[in-house]
Parts: structure tokens; C-alpha cells; sequence
């Protein structure tokens, strides 16, 4: 049930792609001061009016402002051994992320209702990495699964888990329920991937079809146990430095037509590492980059020769990495597919590919499906545009013969029919659907829900968030190479005045003011209190689960537990965690003890998941009424006549982005009193809404002041995964949504 809740949401929810690396591309700002504009910042000539130009800052020095302890404390954190130690000094830098208020948590992929077709847990649901992207061992039905049948399996699950004997048990279970099997499955996408090299970019449109062309290291199972899939085992040193991994031998890449090419040797590890050492593009390369020896250096062009770099193929079938630190959660890393997969140096340089951080060139690697070699489950076999990508049985797959599914269709679905998934699950077509209000409707009406929806899926590691952007340079979409600006701008969309693409002055004065305003950290607060989450995720979800995915926390508050006890220093005092203790409940001690009023753990609930920890309209009101203060006290006047405007970029063309930002104005609005202006600017297609703030390659292309639906799948069992993405200087993925790097 995780990957249907997961795809549905994404697709209807909508500012949902998931760029799952830990790099973004670096732009160079000129150097200016914290309170100076940037020396670029004089107005450009034009024909027209003066062309708009945005109050911009050094990124660093955005960062450190809004950021600075948060990155303080996670350094610290990563310099205890003890791996306790570690993750609680972890949870006081996620306090530390939190109380910036630059980003704020808003849910985790699932806690809806829906209807399967698919058996509990047969595509695994780890909370990391992107075994959830894996459809190879789904257990199908031909009908829809009722909610008993849901449970059962569910039950059956938690029974086996660990035995190795659930996948038979799941299979004997629905046979005797009258099921029938299919080994086809019908996945519906929104977006078409940008690339087809799996170390370039790393977003869902990427992750979903390359992982089925792939394969990893290893790979957890639908019983969540960690399986050898391309290394037959490994093992680590005594000292934790030094990983050797035994490649699978006999294994054949093949090209899109099925046909053998070449063996799949240490050496392509090797040359993947390199790969995406040398792309520092999307790609996710910077996650592990200061784990292994020499890879730092080499990006940073301290080292040249790559031979330095501590990965090495000791001989055909053995590779060795070497690390910085001792990494517990490495090997939960193999099951990434962006981290360890994969690259055919002969053919890669065979499309023109070339090797070198200054040197390099993908050629033709990479343009399509047909530019690219196969280890994985599938070969794509054809791909149409926003129509289908058929994916059909690899004939020289390793593990054929464990298959179940033996065709995957991604048919392309944009959302803009709300009940095209749902009637495409009933006739078969697609695997499930996810119950938002309109599917909900239906299904009531037609009398099918209590029998087969009224069925809560769990949630997993995905977190969806908000980001406010500190330092916005863009008003225009990052493709329009036609208009200096767009009509995503500060102010009233009547008042543009797109003369030549660009903004009249009144424009520039509102800009400047909302850039003062979101980089006051009270003023970023009191949007976040008011921000009435469960009503907003309503218009997504129904009534009925407004709070069930709601997460309040970045990296959740499960995700790990203390192996054992952990002694740090809470604002100076030391203090003391028991082995056992979530994650969650030491983040909640540092905001306790700041004086922050969020929730982000319930002690009655045992999670930090399933409820509004944020909303707080007492909160939001105080938070803004010292804002008010300190900013008239930098010249910027905020009052119900002159109110802060902040642009908020949805899609006019699905219902269920208008009702969400709907949800949100009237949200705003009442909570901080007309103090808050929302501009509601509208775009077209699926594809604007992505280039206003999620395909933007940097920070400085990013054309919106707030961003809701950003996601963050975990790539490995650490919090640092989640953390990691917002360190500075381009090394994290999500600063981009913060108008940084």
C-alpha cells in the first residue's frame, strides 16, 4: 500500500518532485555584504521602464544568518564516534533546522485512504533508499483487494516478517480468497524523466523508471531484510575504514533490445564513482563524496588523479572502498540507486563520454533509453512523451526466475482528471489509487467504500515540507529565455506591467520589502504557526485523515532509536538519554528548553506523525508582533494598509492545487490579522508549475517565495540523509528551495 499512497499523492498533491541527492549545482554570487546588495544589483538598461532588478545577498551570508547554528550543531554532532551520541546531537540540530523556521514539515508519503491492487509490503517500503521504486516482487491481483483482505495481509506480514516465509503465505492467502494474479503493472507518472544517466540528475522523474533498469548492490527484501542483489557480500574492517564488497560474477549488461554487451565487473564501480564525482550537476554524488577517501578533495579539484580516490576494483569481481570516519549505516547505502550503481566505462566512452571534473562530457550517454546499458530487472522498450514508458523482462537478469512482475506500463496521468487514476484501478489499468476527495466521493456513491477503501495506508520516510526563499533573484520561469520577469511577481497581478519583461518600480518596493521580511526569523515563525496544515491537507485527503500523514518533524521522529544510552548538552546542561529513546523525543527537549511552542513529538501517541504539533494562532500572533517591531525598526512598515506579499505559485489547472492555496490564503489571513498578503499566481501546465521551483538546477533560478510539497526520500538508514541536504555551499540538494546555491 506505501508506493500507490506515495505515486497518488505525488501526483495530486503536486509540488512533489523528489530530487533525492545531496548536491545542487554551485552559482557564484559577487561578493557582498550581509546588509549591502549584492554589486550586481544596479538597475539593467532596457527600452522600457528600468528593468527589475531583486535585493540579493551573499548566499553564504543569508545562510550563516538564518542558519548558523543549526550547521554548528550538526558539525558537532559529527564528530562523536559513539553512535549514540551521534544521533542525539543529531535530534539538537534538527531542533536547531526547525527554530530557523526556513523550512517547515508538512507530511509523509501515505496516511490515506485507498484501494490495491497490490499485496502488503510485496514492494518493500524501508523508509530509505529506493527499493520502494522496485516492482519486481510485487504479489498483483486482477481484482481489487477488499479492506479485510487488506488487513489480513497486513497481520499475515507482522506475523512472518523475518522468516523469509511471508512472500508464499501472502500468495497461498489471496488464492484462497478467490485472487487472481498479474504479472503486469500499470504505474501512472506525471513528468517524463530529464536525463536517463542515473548519476546526472536525481529527482522522482528520474528515480522511478531508472531504478527498474538497475540494480543495486543489495536490496531489501518484502520482509525488510537486507538481500545480496549485485555484491554477493561484504564485509568491514575491524577499524570501519575499509569496505570490501564481492561482486556477483556472470552478471550481463544488455543493451535496450535485450542483447548482451559486456560483464559486469568491480572496474564499473569504479568508473560510476568517478562519473558522478565529475557531473556535480543534480546528481547525488556530494551525499557520499566526504565519506570516501580523497572524493572530497578530488571535486574540489585539490586532487586531479583519480586513483587517489578510495574506491579501487582490487580485481574483476572484488571492490574496496576506503573511508574518511567509520560509517555505521554505509551498507544501507547499497541499496541506493543513485549511490552505488553500476557504469560501463567502455560504453559510457563509447557514446563520447569523458572522464575529469574539468574534462568531462556525457556525449550521447544518457539522451534516451536507448543510450544507456541494463543490469536491472527491465529494459524500456519504448518511450513516448507524456503518453507511456513500457518496461519488459531483462532476458539476462540475474534473478529473473524470482520475478513476479513481468511488464511495467507507466501511462502518463497529469492530474487534471482527479477520478482518471481511480477508474483506471476498478478496469485495471493502474494498481491503486489513492482516495482524495473526489475518488472518495465516487467510491461512497457507488457503495465500494466501506468493502474496499476504508483501508489507512501507513506512512514512510518520505517528508514533504514548505521553504520560504531568503534571497529571490528570479521572477521568471528559468526556461523563458523571453522575458526578464514573469507574471510570478510581488504585488498585484494587475499592476505587472510587462513592458519589454519587466516590472514597474512599485514592483521593486514590494520585492524588497518581502525579501526584509522573510529573512526576519519572527517573521518566518508566524507564517509557520499559522499555517492551518490539517485544512489544507483536507482538500488533498478528505476530512477524515486532515491529520493522519501530517509529520511534524524533517527527519521523522521514529526514524531511529537510541542504541544506547546518550549524554549531551541541552543549552549548556548536560542531559541524559536512555537506549531506547526516539529520535523525536530529544528534538522535542531542545525546542522545550528554547521555549519554542511546537509539538513535535506526542508522548500519548508515541510518534511525532499523525497530528498538528504547528498550528498555533496565539503563537503565530506573537511571533509576528515582534517581527512588526523589529522590521519597522529597519525602515519596513507592515500593516493591514501596507501588508507583506508573498507569491504563491500553484496549478489553475487541477482543482486540487486551487482549493489548497485557497486553504491557505483564508489560513493566513485570519491567523496573522491582514498583516500577510497572499498573491495566488496561477500557471498552466504541470511542466510550469516544475520550472517555477523544482527543475531550477540552483537557488538563484527559483521564482517563488514559498515552496509546499518539496519531498525528501531518505538515500540510507541515517539521519544525516535528511540533515545533510541543507548544509551550505551547494553540498545540500534542498538550500535550492531556499533561494540558495
Amino acid at each position: 500500500m506505501k508506493k500507490f499512497v506515495s505515486l497518488m499523492l505525488a501526483l495530486v498533491m503536486a509540488l512533489s518532485l523528489v530530487a533525492c541527492s545531496n548536491n545542487a549545482a554551485q552559482t557564484s554570487n559577487p561578493p557582498a555584504g550581509n546588509s549591502t546588495p549584492a554589486e550586481n544589483s544596479a538597475p539593467v538598461e532596457s527600452e522600457g521602464p528600468a528593468a527589475f532588478v531583486p535585493t540579493t545577498y551573499e548566499d553564504i551570508e543569508v545562510y550563516n544568518k538564518a542558519m548558523g547554528e543549526f550547521q554548528a550543531a550538526l558539525e558537532e554532532a559529527k564528530t562523536y564516534a559513539d553512535i549514540s551520541e551521534l544521533y542525539a546531537m543529531m535530534a539538537v540540530a534538527e531542533a536547531k533546522l526547525l527554530e530557523s523556521a526556513t523550512i517547515l514539515p508538512y507530511y509523509g508519503d501515505g496516511g490515506s485512504y485507498g484501494i490495491s491492487r497490490v499485496a502488503y509490503q510485496s514492494v518493500p517500503s524501508i523508509m530509505w533508499g529506493s527499493d520502494s521504486d522496485r516492482f519486481e516482487t510485487a504479489i498483483l491481483t486482477n481484482e481489487v483487494m477488499t479492506v479485510e483482505v487488506c488487513k489480513a495481509l497486513k497481520a499475515l506480514w507482522q506475523e512472518k516478517a523475518g522468516t523469509g516465509e511471508y512472500e508464499q503465505a501472502a500468495k497461498d492467502y489471496l488464492t484462497g480468497q478467490g485472487y487472481t494474479f498479474s504479472d503486469t503493472y500499470g504505474y501512472p507518472y506525471a513528468s517524463d524523466p530529464e536525463t536517463w544517466d542515473v548519476q546526472a540528475a536525481w529527482s522522482n522523474t528520474v528515480s522511478e523508471p531508472l531504478c527498474l533498469t538497475i540494480e543495486n548492490l543489495a536490496k531489501y527484501d518484502m520482509e525488510h531484510t537486507l538481500q545480496p542483489a549485485l555484491a554477493e557480500s561484504w564485509e568491514c574492517s575491524e577499524d570501519g575504514l575499509t569496505w570490501t564488497i564481492h561482486i556477483r560474477q556472470g552478471v550481463k549488461w544488455v543493451d535496450s533490445q535485450g542483447r548482451e554487451v559486456a560483464d559486469v565487473t568491480a572496474d564499473d564501480w569504479v568508473a560510476s564513482l568517478q562519473h558522478g564525482l565529475d557531473w556535480l550537476g543534480d546528481g547525488p554524488s556530494e551525499v557520499y563524496a566526504p565519506m570516501i577517501v580523497g572524493a572530497d578533495a578530488y571535486t574540489k579539484g585539490e586532487i586531479t588523479d583519480f586513483s587517489q580516490v578510495g574506491v579501487k576494483a582490487v580485481d574483476d569481481y572484488t571492490l574496496e572502498y576506503t573511508l574518511t570516519r567509520p560509517v555505521g549505516s554505509f551498507e544501507t547505502m547499497f541499496t541506493y540507486c543513485a549511490f552505488f550503481p553500476p557504469l560501463n566505462r567502455a560504453y559510457y566512452e563509447s557514446q563520447g563520454g569523458t572522464f575529469g571534473m574539468d574534462t568531462h562530457d556525457n556525449g550521447e550517454y544518457g539522451t534516451d533509453q536507448n543510450h544507456i546499458l541494463y543490469t536491472g530487472p527491465y529494459v524500456v522498450t519504448s518511450w513516448t512523451a507524456k503518453n507511456s514508458i513500457i518496461f519488459e523482462q531483462n532476458p539476462a537478469y540475474w534473478n529473473k526466475d524470482n520475478m513476479n512482475i513481468k511488464t511495467v506500463r507507466f501511462l502518463y496521468s497529469d492530474g487534471t482528471d482527479p477520478l482518471a487514476v481511480y477508474n483506471g484501478c476498478w478496469e485495471g489499468t493502474f494498481i491503486s489509487a489513492a482516495l482524495g476527495p473526489s475518488p472518495l466521493q465516487k467510491c461512497k456513491e457507488e457503495g465500494k467504500f466501506e468493502e474496499y477503501g476504508n483501508y489507512t495506508s501507513d506512512l514512510n520516510g518520505t517528508t514533504r515540507l514548505s521553504a520560504y526563499n531568503l534571497n529571490r533573484q528570479a521572477y521568471a520561469l528559468f526556461n523563458d529565455e523571453t522575458a526578464g520577469v514573469s507574471p510570478q511577481s510581488h504585488g498585484s497581478v494587475d499592476a505587472i506591467d510587462r513592458v519589454n519583461g519587466v516590472f514597474t518600480s512599485d514592483i521593486l518596493d514590494d520585492a524588497a520589502r518581502t525579501h526584509a521580511a522573510l529573512n526576519n526569523v519572527n517573521f518566518r515563525l508566524a507564517l509557520m504557526f499559522a499555517w492551518d496544515r490539517a485544512s489544507y491537507h483536507a482538500q488533498v485527503v478528505g476530512e477524515d485523515n486532515r491529520e493522519t500523514a501530517l509529520r511534524n518533524s524533517f527527519t521523522p521522529a521514529n526514524f531511529v532509536k537510541l542504541p544506547g544510552e546518550a549524554t549531551v548538552k541541552i543549552n549548556g546542561a548536560d542531559m541524559t538519554f536512555p537506549a531506547g529513546t526516539n529520535f523525536g523525543e530529544i528534538v522535542q527537549a531542545q525546542l522545550d528548553a528554547d521555549g519554542l511552542p511546537a509539538k513535535v513529538w506526542n508522548e500519548e501517541l508515541q510518534s511525532g506523525d499523525g497530528y498538528d504539533g504547528w498550528h498555533n494562532v496565539d503563537a503565530a500572533r506573537e511571533y509576528m508582533a515582534k517581527a512588526v517591531e523589529e522590521l519597522a525598526a529597519q525602515g519596513v512598515e507592515i500593516s493591514a494598509e501596507n501588508p507583506i506579499q508573498i507569491d504563491y505559485v500553484y496549478g489553475g489547472f487541477a482543482e486540487s492545487f486551487t482549493n489548497r492555496v485557497n486553504a491557505y490564503e483564508q489560513g493566513i489571513n485570519s491567523a496573522l490579522e491582514g498583516l500577510v498578503k497572499i498573491n495566488k499566481v496561477s500557471v498552466n501546465t504541470q511542466e510550469e508549475l516544475n520550472y517555477s521551483a523544482f527543475w531550477n538546477p540552483t537557488g538563484a533560478e527559483s521564482s517563488v517565495d514559498i515552496t509546499i510539497g518539496t519531498a525528501w526520500t531518505p538515500d540510507y538508514g541515517d539521519p544525516a540523509s535528511y540533515l545533510d541536504t541543507l548544509l551550505p555551499e551547494g553540498m545540500g540538494y534542498m538550500c535550492k528551495y531556499l533561494g540558495l546555491w
